[in-house]
Order: structure tokens, then sequence, then C-alpha cells
């Protein structure tokens, strides 16, 4: 029988995903989800639909599941039709805040033992990580001026408690906890927030590992905390981003602990995992969205001065002008085309739903998509992303504390295109907020990632549905664990547990 998994702060499943998919040599699931916990309403949705869509799957018939994503059958027809896997799938995936009051996390805890009880597994896995707002640099950044009292009361500084909580009641044997590497470098009342939180967990009696090879950082030493940070771009995954990983099995069960295979020195691109979906171009706000319209916004870009720009740059501006097509689809829920990536084709494809599923462009000022434009150029040249100081005047954002030639501005990368020959830049919940740090590398589409451009960065199979809003769903992406990364480390858990 599989491994029982319990999920805190799932988010829309991407460690799930990854240890759901981690099959034995027989082809047999080894991990099964018994429960998954989340607090916003948009995620906790789409668990419910990912666990009903593995039911599906497992029945070899998803017929219902592709008619509701490209939106030809309601959700709450899709459930009904399937009501018995449809009331285990709602069963699986728990709508709840750890640690907003007490009678919560008596839920919580009373649904985790009636979920372990009915799996009738004595042993099983926690995975998940707490929020990790109050750890981010960028988070701290801008507490910068406040009270340091005030930053250290923060309660998203003892989330991990919560899970904490849950570790020394029900003793499974192994967890996997992820946050974010500011994590090191955080402290809570004058103490290493990382020291205690590993304080605390071999209290409750775990031995603590890095997923890394000792021998991939000699020049670490043995208890170094960055031997605990994984970069996701060294083990295939088409993004820059690094997080910290914490193994804990439990010091009664002896296991022997072992480490990610070593990294094979190939990378996979930005380019690799977007190629093949079909193009779209961006919505048209503070004017009637329509292609002409569109079109008309960025070919006001060649009616600029253009001296200051290198050759180069003004002559691919002048010809990709020409090339614009104002008859792109702006994309939607479902678009019937086939869409297979250049690479992690075998991963990213998932069961044939027909077509791309969340391919959502946003809207866009004129003003934006000629900076979108002429930054996708630059970087296709130059093969970076250019600064603020390399970008005309009049395309840079009409901002007080942008004054002179820009190079001392804050924040001056606030513009920047995912280049192509390279993997992109860490997806981010802020990818929800505008497009501004994730602008396409292809001009002609002039606009920034979609959804599922976004999903294939994070490693999620064509064939994952993001419920709610555009925005929402962009937010679920940036809060993800990278769904092929989690697959590495499920198969290294996996091993550990055999």
């Amino acid at each position: 029988m599989p491994i029982p998994i319990i999920d805190l702060f799932a988010g829309p499943g991407g460690l799930n995903e990854g240890f759901s998919s981690v099959c034995d040599s027989q082809g047999r699931s080894v991990f099964e989800t018994a429960l998954s916990v989340e607090m916003d309403e948009f995620a906790h949705r789409t668990l419910e639909l990912r666990a009903l869509y593995r039911r599906l799957r497992k029945r070899g018939n998803i017929r219902d599941y592709v008619g509701y994503a490209q939106g030809l059958v309601t959700r709450d027809a899709l459930f009904a039709s399937h009501h018995e896997d449809g009331t285990v799938a709602k069963a699986e995936a728990l709508m709840a805040t750890m640690g907003s009051s007490p009678s919560a996390d008596d839920e919580i805890e009373s649904r985790i033992a009636k979920a372990l009880r009915e799996t009738g597994k004595k042993d099983f896995v926690l995975i998940g990580g707490p929020p990790c707002q109050a750890y981010s640099l960028a988070g701290r950044a801008r507490r910068r001026n406040e009270a340091r009292a005030l930053f250290e009361a923060d309660p998203k500084q003892r989330l991990y408690r919560e899970y904490l909580k849950i570790v020394r009641r029900f003793k499974p044997a192994a967890f996997l906890m992820e946050n974010v590497p500011g994590l090191l470098s955080a402290s809570l009342g004058g103490e290493s927030t990382f020291a205690l939180i590993c304080a605390d967990l071999r209290e409750a009696g775990y031995d603590l590992h890095p997923l890394n090879s000792p021998e991939l950082l000699p020049e670490l030493e043995e208890h170094d905390p960055r031997r605990f940070i994984i970069q996701a771009k060294e083990h295939k995954i088409p993004q820059a981003r690094a997080r910290v990983f914490i193994l804990g099995l439990r010091s009664d069960l002896c296991l022997k602990a072992r480490s990610l295979p070593a990294p094979t020195g190939e990378m996979i691109f930005a380019n690799d995992v977007l190629s093949g979906l079909p193009p779209i171009r961006s919505k048209l706000s503070k004017r009637e969205d329509n292609g002409a319209n569109w079109l008309e916004e960025i070919n006001e870009l060649g009616g600029y001065k253009l001296h200051t720009v290198d050759e180069g740059v003004r002559r691919i501006i002048r010809m990709e002008l020409a090339s614009l097509s104002p008859d792109l689809p702006v994309g939607g829920r479902f678009i019937p085309k086939s869409a297979k990536p250049g690479k992690l084709a075998g991963w990213l494809t998932g069961a044939d739903v027909g077509g791309v599923l969340n391919h959502n462009s946003r809207g866009h000022m004129g003003s934006d998509l000629r900076r979108y434009f002429f930054w996708s150029i630059y970087a296709d040249i130059k093969q970076r992303s250019p600064s603020l100081a390399e970008v005309p005047s009049y395309l840079r954002p009409d901002h007080l504390n942008i004054t002179g030639d820009a190079r001392d501005t804050p924040f001056a990368d606030r513009f920047r295109v995912q280049v192509r020959g390279r993997p992109s830049t860490t997806i981010t919940s802020h990818i929800a907020k505008d497009g501004h740090y994730y602008i396409h590398y292809d001009s002609l589409q002039c606009r920034s990632l979609s959804v599922r451009e976004a999903a294939r960065l994070q490693t999620f199979p064509d064939d994952y549905f993001f419920e709610g809003p555009v925005t929402e769903q962009y937010k679920q992406v940036g809060n993800a664990v990278p769904p092929y990364l989690a697959k590495q480390i499920g198969d290294l858990v996996a091993s550990i547990l055999r």
C-alpha cells in the first residue's frame, strides 16, 4: 500500500504533485495523499480538483475532467457525476488556517488523525513549509525602518511552530520542510531563526539532513546552514530558484540519509519549456481592447527618436515592428492547440486535454507595451535584460525617484525579460501584481507571461488546472514548489524509506 502523505501549507499542491508522481519499479504509486491543508480559497479549490483528477486518472477516464477544464462542464456537474470520487477528493483537501485559533488547530489535528486512521498505515510522510513572507529578503528590506520588536512579533515568524506541533504529535517517519534562503539569515529574539527551528526539530526526535551531497559543496563546513539550499536550475528546473529544504528522519527508525543525484551540468532554459505554446498577444487596458489598437500602441515606438540606442537594437526594432500582427488571440481558459515543449516533454505534457489550459494574457497600458517590446528586443540581442540606465528616458517609468541617468534608482530592474537560452528568474507570488518582472522574450507577442507559461517554468504538468480569477491563478503558481523538483525529492525519500 502507498505511504500516506500529509501536506501542510499546501498551496496549489506543487510538493504534493511531485510526491504523488513517484512510482516503484512496477509502476505503482509509492505515496498517496491522505490530507492537504491550505487556507487560501482558490488554492484549496485547485487542490480538490487535482485530487479528483488523480482518482479519475487511476480509473482511466478523465473525459469529464477535460470537459470541465475546457469550460464545457460546470464544477458542480463534474463532482456530481463522480459522486464517490468527488466526495473523497473533497475530504482530501481541507481549507483551514493553521494557528488562527485553538478550535481551528483542534479541527486540523482531528482531520489529520482521521485521515491517517483511514489509511491503516502507522508511518507517513509530512511535507510543506510555513508561509515565507517574514523570512524573504525583500519582505525584510521593506521592514528596515520598523522597530525590531514589531518585526519579531510578526506571527508569520512563528508559523513553523504550527508545523512543529504536528511533527511532535503525529511523529511522521520523515518530513520535508521548505522555505526561502532568507530563513538562514533571519533572527528571532537575537538568535538565528534557522538554528531555533533545527533545535526544536531535533528535540522532537529527528535527525536533520540537507538534500545536497557534501561532495558538491566542499567549501562549506559540515554544519554550515547553506548546505540546505537547493538551486533548482541544477536539477533541470528551468528557473533560477533557490530554496531551503530540511529533510527530517525520525531518529528511532535508524534510516540512512541519501542525497539528490549530482547535477548533470545540463540546464533547461526558459525557451526550452515555453516553446510550443501557441502565441498570444496581451490585452490592452486604458482603451478599447482589439488587435488594431494593440498594434497602434506598439507602433508609436517607431516615431520615437532612437538615436541614443545601439544601432543593432534600432535595426531589429524596425524589423520587428513591421512583423507585428494584430490577429493574435488574447488567450484564455482553454486554447484548442497542441503545445508540446522542446524539453521536459515527458513530464510537462501530462494527459491529453485537447489543448492548452490557463494560457491567459493580462491587460497592459500602451506605454508598458512599448517598454516590453523594447526590453524583449534588447534582451534577445544582448542576452540580458537592460537596466533603466540603458533605456531611453522616454521609455522609463514616470516615477519621481527615477532621475538623471537612472543608475542609482531603487529597483532599477523593475522591468525584466525572461531571456532565451537562460533559466527564468524566480517565479514568485509577485507575478500576480504586475507582469513587469516577467516579460516574455518574444517581442511579437509583446506581453508578460501567461499563467500557463509561469506554470511551465514551475514545471506543473499541462493538465494541471488552476482555479479562480487570473490574479489568483498567478498567485498560486508563484507560491508553489516546482513539482518536478518535488518528484526528484520524492524519489529520494522513497529510496530512504525502502
